[in-house]
């Protein structure tokens, strides 16, 4: 017996053995889907850089978090004392450590980011300053301090600021090492700033994290928030790294609680830039527009896009950078309505502002508008709407972690809220939407949950983005929350990361129109056609946490005979998610840094894969177990010059 795919996945128990079915015609096709779609915020918040994509391994290495005039993270040699902030003498922000006295002294630091892999080469860099000559010393040496890393000297000469650098090989590997900087001799020295990482790092990213990002193909990246933007002064990026001034809020919030409420600012638009052409991804850029003016904004629109012969095009190309970076998309300021620029009417005002500025630096940039409520949205397109190219919307939906709520939510809950927001916008000003911000949360790992939930979206993207008038959506983060695991020594992609790197096969694609399906069933379906008509792609999720579900796949008008094959994630385990979040708010000057997960058995995604059989007729039968996901790609078999698509 065979019934329609329309009526039966609803995957009520009485239908439960029953086969579902699904007819694609390679002929019914829809709009091209937009890689604009793929996209993913790297917001520099939590872990997202640091212990993230971030290689750098010293904690609070310019020493703007400070308690009982001792940085966080550090601890003098010897412990009675040695070691103190001073404010008096500054190499970047507001102070520097001064170590030693009437005899030797020293700073140490030791966490789980600072590890070491054998036959790894690493480089560091210290900022020291001494009034006298002095000899110091580095040692880095497992927690015990039984095996030595590297141990090197230096004789400091009196005199401004200088930098004493090398790289070493580790001799063996090594997780929480300690690293210590000491003097030999009585006498003072400061120290302003410090930085252990791999030597292959790029740009002072992890190369491995970039490979990872790779395999989840971003369409497009947005850049550097979130909520961070509106703290983010982008001109202090084009200073040295070492002498960026670190950002300190005395209570961060859900921003940087990984780091003490700080951020050493180690991304900075050049950077930024690289790592986007490193993944051929599209850069989109958040404004600030709380606590700057609107030159500001225009300033950096000429920096990325602005010819060598322009002010600030000119800075871009003595910097080795003459092509134009051509940043596309903009968003001026991020969630303003949340405190930043509580009053509509400011917000509008300065929308305003920035907007023409930006136009006049570049009338191609495209600007998205900080757009929530009705209320909020109505000045601000009075004024500032006929220069706005989109509004931007946020929606998250966690369904309190329950696996089976996340799986359903996409067509259930995030669907009729697109729709109704979507109209909302559009009443007020006909222009498209973007989803900058997606997820069912933030600051924590991955689950099957999070995994299904973010299938579900992304299927929901490329059914119905032409639809709600949707051309870019960014994923909200992919670095340790959800896409990216990453520790200290090692890497992998995440339950929503797997999903990433499975689904980018519809990148460019044109949709295949499939029957639609109630917003409630188990399975959930998209399929698209390459744009040489000789592959379909289709993706399949069983949202049942409880049954398997078995579907029937018939393809008409392609050219037989074709072959099929089978990437399935399946989930583990469907206990309740029990972790601690990344943001842990450590106390104390050597508390853990990592958040420890309880029961990492729902966070996995076993996969296989299979070779369904296609019959004559062009039918095959997959078999869904019950929370997985499927990427099932048909190809044809024929050769020469014969089209895949049949006439």
């Amino acid at each position: 017996m065979k019934i329609s795919l329309l009526a039966l996945v609803l995957g009520s128990s009485v239908l439960a053995a029953e086969t579902n079915r699904i007819d694609i015609d390679a002929k019914q096709t829809g709009s091209v889907i937009s890689p604009m779609l793929f996209g993913c915020n790297l917001e520099v918040t939590r872990r997202g850089i640091w212990r993230g994509l971030g290689a750098e391994m010293v904690a609070n290495r310019k020493f703007a978090a400070v308690s009982n005039n001792l940085p966080k993270r550090w601890y003098p040699l010897p412990d009675a004392g040695g070691a103190t902030t001073d404010a008096k003498v500054v190499f970047v922000g507001k102070g520097s450590v001064r170590v030693g006295g009437d005899k030797p002294g020293g700073l140490g630091q030791q966490q789980e980011a600072l590890a070491f892999q054998k036959d790894m080469r690493y480089s560091f860099r210290w900022w020291l300053k001494s009034e006298a000559e002095q000899s110091v010393s580095m040692r880095i040496a497992d927690e015990k301090g039984d095996l030595t890393i590297v141990q090197v000297e230096k004789t400091l000469k009196p005199g401004d600021w200088q930098l004493w650098s090398g790289e070493f090989v580790a001799p063996e590997t090594v997780e929480n090492a300690r690293l210590e900087i000491g003097s030999k001799n009585s006498g003072v020295f400061w120290v302003g700033a410090a930085s252990v990482q791999r030597s292959n790092s790029f740009h002072g990213m992890r190369r491995d994290v970039i490979e990872l990002l790779k395999q989840i193909k971003p369409g497009a990246l947005r850049f550097p928030g979130g909520c961070y933007a509106e703290e983010y002064r982008w001109q202090d990026g084009l200073l040295p790294v070492d002498q960026r001034p670190p950002l300190v809020m005395a209570d961060s919030g859900i921003l940087w609680p990984d780091t003490d409420d700080c951020d050493t600012q180690e991304l900075g638009i050049d950077e930024f830039i690289a790592l986007c052409r490193e993944l051929g991804c599209d850069p989109a850029l958040t404004m600030r527009l709380s606590g700057t003016q609107a030159d500001d904004g225009a300033a950096w629109v000429e920096y990325c896009n602005g010819s060598p012969e322009t002010k600030w095009g000119k800075v871009r190309a003595e910097r080795g950078h003459r092509e134009p970076y051509g940043v596309k998309t903009w968003f001026l300021g991020n969630e303003l309505y949340l405190g930043k620029m509580g009053n509509p009417l400011d917000c509008a005002r300065a929308t305003k502002a920035f907007a023409e500025a930006m136009k006049k630096a570049d009338p191609e940039a495209r600007l998205v508008g900080c757009t929530d409520t009705v209320a909020w949205n109505k000045p601000l397109f009075e004024q500032a709407g006929a220069l706005l190219s989109y509004a931007s919307l946020h929606e998250y939906d966690g369904q309190g972690g329950d696996v089976h709520g996340m799986a359903m939510a996409p067509t259930m809950s995030l669907w009729p809220k697109l729709k109704n927001s979507i109209a909302q916008r559009q009443v007020q000003r006909q222009i498209p939407v973007i989803l900058d911000e997606w997820s069912t949360g933030w600051g924590k790992p991955g689950t099957v949950g999070t995994g299904l939930n973010t299938a579900g979206v992304l299927n929901l993207l490329c059914r119905e983005a032409a639809t709600l008038g949707i051309e870019q959506a960014y994923y909200f983060q992919p670095v340790n929350e959800g896409g990216i695991r990453v520790g200290p020594l090692t890497a992998r992609l995440d339950t929503g990361g797997k999903v990433f790197a499975a689904f980018k096969c519809h990148q460019a694609n044109r949709l295949l129109k499939l029957p639609p399906a109630p917003a409630e069933a188990d399975l959930d379906v998209a399929a698209t056609l390459s744009a040489d008509g000789r592959q379909i792609h289709v993706t399949i999720i069983n949202r049942s946490v409880s049954d398997d579900r078995s579907l029937e796949l018939k393809v008409t008008n392609m050219a037989q005979p074709f072959g099929a094959s089978a990437r399935f994630l399946i989930a583990k385990d469907l206990t309740q998610p029990t972790y601690s979040s990344f943001s842990c708010r450590p106390d104390g000057n050597c508390a853990t840094l990592v958040a420890s997960d309880v029961t990492p058995q729902h966070t996995i995604f076993l996969e296989r894969d299979e070779q369904p059989t296609v019959d004559d007729g062009g039918r095959l039968e997959l078999k869904m177990p019950r929370a997985s996901v499927a990427v099932l790609e048909l190809f044809t078999l024929k050769t020469g010059n014969t089209p895949a698509i049949t006439k």
